[in-house]
């Protein structure tokens, strides 16, 4: 069996989940808050050779390996921030410097860096599709949507008589290790963030870091790399019937 079988086949499914990656980070190059990933493949150990001192040795010695195939070894995320995007809406919110809004779900609290929020059918302000924004003293309920905020994410009433609360911002020591990125644009994390100060942009979202003609070079690549593997492929598949039919037994 020709060995390159186990390249071009491994290549072509390491692209293929390659161009799944960057087609999710294209996809949501419009979604605020949004961090983009990076497919990781290396090589592993198919086979190893070893060496016999002679036919009645049981006792083989290595004498190096060949490595036959490239697979997956993950997805790396970039946390890194994005640009801000000016906006009309009094519920729109960024964080200047690290850290995460923290949103109550059914599961659990989990962590994002979306401000762009609503209000839901109780007045609870609100991440779409996710769950309600944590403040300082559990879930922010605000009784209008006509409201100001400062920059150490307090909320008040239009004429600032009245606070609505303050956002819970909170950050990690390790994103890698500590944060588990999910749908929708948060994360759930292996233990509660620690919270922190932060400077808070009222009627601002943060864009997604999304490099799209990064995106899109990366894309062009992945898929001349995956058509090139199909196509050795099925040369391959051709010398194999030729072999079989000319040179096989009759």
């Amino acid at each position: 069996m020709y060995q390159g079988f186990y390249n071009l086949t491994s290549e072509m499914l390491t692209q293929t989940r390659n161009l799944n990656v960057i087609s999710n980070n294209m996809a949501n190059v419009s979604t605020p808050g949004f961090k983009s990933d990076e497919f990781v493949a290396s090589a592993f150990r198919e086979r190893m050779m070893a060496r016999y001192n002679g036919v009645n040795d049981v006792t083989p010695s290595g004498i190096g390996t060949i490595q036959l195939v490239r697979s997956a070894a993950g997805t790396v995320t970039d946390y890194t921030n994005g640009a801000f995007k000016e906006t009309t809406s009094p519920l729109d919110f960024a964080l200047t410097g690290s850290g995460f809004f923290c949103i109550q779900t059914d599961a659990g609290t989990v962590y994002t860096r979306d401000g762009s929020f609503t209000l839901d059918n109780e007045g609870y302000l609100t991440l779409p599709l996710v769950g309600r924004v944590l403040g300082e003293n559990g879930p922010i309920q605000l009784p209008t949507d006509d409201i100001v905020a400062d920059r150490a994410g307090n909320i008040y009433s239009s004429d600032y008589t009245q606070i609505y609360g303050t956002l819970s911002v909170v950050d990690f020591e390790d994103y890698d290790t500590q944060l588990l990125k999910r749908d929708n644009s948060v994360f759930e994390a292996s233990a509660p963030g620690t919270p922190i100060p932060v400077e808070v942009r009222w009627k601002a979202t943060e864009r997604a870091n999304v490099d799209a003609a990064k995106e899109m070079t990366r894309m062009m690549s992945g898929e001349r790399s995956l058509q090139s593997a199909a196509q050795v492929l099925k040369i391959y598949d051709r010398l194999i019937d030729k072999t079989v039919n000319q040179l096989g037994p009759t």
